[in-house]
């Protein structure tokens, strides 16, 4: 396992303990753990053989052996026990606005709650207002919140529904029965969003590689045996597909369940206009299959260029193949740095040289930090003083570092300044002229009705220190919808005052959302994408950002941080002098 694996477990551990009612104080050692390991880094399978784990903060003995079993052994017999104890059902009532562990335990003893079902009639008897630190606006709320627990069943947010489709993936692919397999729908579409885990296998033993699937431990039910297709069902009530068909059907079947359903429509009727049918079974021509090398190969046959897998939502994706104007999306490879990174000046887990040397390690030419401002007080928002000691440090670090001609490094500085609620920044100007960059972000005042909530956004919009807008809708996937916004209203703003609109890739958030993207870039917008990052490890989000830029039909041109050092600085530059007084 992973630091960041065993990071996760830990965490989980805690949040199990704490809801079952356990210890308080392993639970906090256990989270408290999990945070600094996160970002740490360090070689826990060299410390487990060592028997150094506990040279690690925060670590003791206890902590130590559970770290252990994970690393040596890929499991632990103290996160079994507290998954066997905790009721499935309690995941859901978790995903209630409001309800936390600390309250789900409080339900679980006091009223039995181990399921939505009985969270919705314990409310509706009046149970939950009668207990002591919940009331009747928590009661009310809980009954709003059922709702929108409800319609998260069965989905994930995509990385965790890839590693689902990609530990399926690896399965069938080692399996003999089967000479090639893929991942298709949702995942493969890299939807922010899956609704289910959908896979194709080619097998000449269709029934052997089905039951096979069926038979797949760490799942809850699986679905009525099918000639040709199986579903089994996990215990969040995600759903895997998988259809095996013939060899020579393999290349249409990955096509037809990879698209969406207007997609592979549009594709239907292209191939009827050609003479073609073309369906799961097949690309058929006078009822024969036509024999396909690969995708390219189908798309190809019905005269189109081929298509990338993101693009397949039937937004002109199919005309523009036909008209040979798919566009070279932008690439991971494109990425010459970032901007919107966390350190430990507020709520990250590494330093600013931490953070610039793991850029570095990656390729990219700079870094850009934008901390928390005054207001986020909860985020260790940062003082002008403070500001000041960072900026200090940030200097002395580019002089020592950064280098000379093509090896040149730099670390932009930079700030996430709050955008109150009348729209006005969190500094005042001389503050704000002293950064390199600013990103603007709302985070308090949710619940303005659209039309002051998207004033308030077009205002921060026109404030010539602001260079970047930051998660432009606040949303938080499966946990919290966006506030309301006129976004393109807010694209037009920037447009119009050239202020980049970032994609947030921290995957909870993948905000801005890849259909208001595409409006971003048709606009003349710049689009950076931004990890959010608060530890050297999740500088990786940019990945899950350029998934989103690709949906949005971006080039590379077309995003800020594929530019070089000297565009950026020189792009910086001129905002700033607009913000000159």
């Amino acid at each position: 396992m992973t630091g960041a694996e065993v990071a996760t477990v830990l965490a989980e551990i805690a949040m199990l303990s704490e809801v079952l009612g356990e210890n308080p104080f392993r639970a906090r050692a256990f989270a408290a753990a999990a945070r600094a390991l996160e970002g740490s880094g360090a070689d826990l399978d060299r410390l487990a053989r060592e028997d150094a784990l506990t040279t690690l903060p925060g670590v003791g003995e206890g902590i130590a052996s559970t770290i252990r079993e994970l690393v040596l052994d890929g499991r632990s017999g103290l996160y079994d026990r507290l998954r066997e104890q905790m009721p499935v059902g309690l995941y859901e009532v978790m995903r209630v606005p409001g309800l936390g562990p600390k309250r789900a335990h409080t339900l679980h003893t006091a009223l039995g709650v181990d399921s939505l079902d009985a969270l919705e009639a314990a409310a509706r008897a009046g149970k939950v207002a009668a207990l002591p630190g919940f009331g009747a606006k928590t009661e009310a709320k809980v009954l709003e919140g059922i709702a929108f627990a409800r319609s998260l069943r069965g989905r994930r947010r995509y990385p965790a529904a890839l590693e689902v489709a990609v530990r399926l993936l690896e399965w069938l692919r080692a399996n003999d029965h089967v000479s090639a397999a893929e991942i298709a729908g949702d995942v493969r579409r890299r939807m922010e969003i899956a609704e289910s885990v959908d896979l194709v296998a080619a097998s000449d033993h269709p029934a052997a590689v089905l039951a096979g699937f069926r038979s797949l431990s760490g799942v809850a039910e699986s679905e009525i045996e099918a000639r040709d297709r199986a579903c089994i069902v996990f215990s969040d009530g995600l759903s895997a597909h998988l259809h095996v068909v013939p060899p020579k059907q393999f290349v249409a079947a990955v096509v037809v369940a990879t698209g969406s359903g207007k997609h592979v429509s549009a594709l239907q009727a292209l191939a009827e206009e050609k003479g073609f049918t073309l369906d799961a079974t097949g690309l058929r021509k006078s009822r024969r299959v036509v024999e396909l090398a690969d995708e390219e190969a189908l798309y190809g046959a019905l005269g189109l260029a081929y298509v990338p897998p993101e693009l397949r939502e039937d937004w002109g994706e199919v005309e523009a193949a036909a008209a040979g104007r798919i566009p070279r999306l932008v690439e991971m490879d494109d990425l010459r740095g970032t901007f919107h990174c966390h350190t430990t000046y507020s709520d990250g887990k590494a330093t600013v040289a931490e953070m610039a040397e793991a850029a570095r390690e990656r390729g990219w030419q700079y870094l850009g930090l934008g901390d928390h401002s005054k207001s986020a007080g909860y985020a260790g928002g940062l003082s002008p003083a403070a500001v000041r000691k960072q900026h200090r440090e940030i200097d002395a670090w580019n002089c020592a570092n950064g280098g000379k001609g093509e090896d040149r490094f730099r670390i932009f500085k930079g700030i996430e300044s709050d955008i109150l609620s009348d729209g006005s920044l969190d500094y005042d100007d001389d503050v704000l002229a002293s950064f390199d960059y600013v990103v603007g972000s709302v985070h308090s005042a949710f619940g303005l009705p659209e039309r002051k909530m998207t004033d308030r956004i077009i205002r921060a919009v026109r404030n010539p220190h602001i260079t970047i807008l930051g998660h432009a809708t606040g949303r938080l996937l499966l946990s919290r919808g966006s506030y309301a916004v006129d976004v393109r209203a807010v694209i037009d703003a920037a447009a119009e005052h050239g202020v980049a609109v970032e994609i947030n890739a921290d995957p909870v958030r993948l905000d801005l959302d890849w259909r208001h993207v595409r409006y971003a870039g048709e606009k003349g917008v710049l689009v950076p994408i931004d990890p959010d990052a608060h530890s050297t490890r999740a500088l990786g989000n940019v990945a899950f950002g350029v998934n989103v830029a690709r949906k949005g039909w971006l080039t590379a041109p077309q995003v800020l941080n594929t530019w070089t050092l000297e565009e950026v600085e020189e792009h910086f530059g001129k905002r700033k002098q607009q913000g000159a007084p």
